[in-house]
């Protein structure tokens, strides 16, 4: 093992539901591909609702508490409750 690592201490992780992701960082939180991310964002998924973006010319931004409230939204759309 590294002995540096173990020095090192995490940095809090604060979650700001107003931060602004770009595509590839939002694709991320989901755990898909930037490029399902995209589709996600039109609305072309069948069964599943769009995600909530701004547009700034040809640049996409999607907020983390839009994308928490899109995956509160997807889940009483397929059915399914948070696991407990």
């Amino acid at each position: 093992m590294n002995p540096v690592a173990w020095d090192k201490q995490a940095e809090p992780v604060t979650v700001d539901p107003n931060e602004i992701l770009t595509v590839q960082q939002a694709a991320r939180v989901l755990q898909v591909s930037y490029s399902h991310m995209l589709r996600l964002i039109r609305g072309d998924v069948t069964g599943m609702p769009p995600v909530h973006h701004v547009r700034a010319g040809r640049s996409v931004r999607v907020r983390r508490g839009a994308l928490a409230q899109w995956i509160t939204a997807a889940e009483h759309r397929c059915g399914s409750s948070p696991a407990q």
